[in-house]
């Protein structure tokens, strides 16, 4: 009687990509169709997408929030010159504005969108 304790079992986790695929073509071969992997394939062209557009979707939140933050700490000091404007209040917004457009980048490099930049 084997001892089940000292077997150890396989997980696809743990699996190299070109023994993944050995074991999908396997099961194509017991059970699987054709049409059944095009389908599983197809729910992973989904799952990828769907993946990406919820990254953007934050990649856009962030983007949002530190430009409101950019504009409210500027806000009060709208039509005065720059040296009035405190320097810690400037490096703050500073601070702001470079994750904005970091996340901007971020965004256009997900979705690849070309960037002028």
């Amino acid at each position: 009687m084997p001892d089940d304790q000292n077997e150890k079992k396989v997980k696809l986790e743990k699996c190299s990509k070109p023994e993944l695929i050995w074991v999908i073509r396997r099961m194509c071969q017991y059970a699987l169709s054709e049409r059944e992997l095009r389908l599983a394939l197809n729910d992973l062209k989904y799952k990828r997408e769907s993946d990406r557009t919820e990254k953007a979707n934050a990649l856009l939140t962030e983007q949002r929030v530190a430009t409101e933050q950019y504009i409210d700490l500027l806000r009060r000091y709208e039509g005065k010159a720059i040296k009035d404007i405190p320097p810690k209040t400037l490096e703050r917004a500073d601070a702001a504005l470079s994750r904005a457009r970091a996340a901007d980048r971020a965004w256009r490099k997900l979705m690849g969108v070309k960037s002028d930049e």
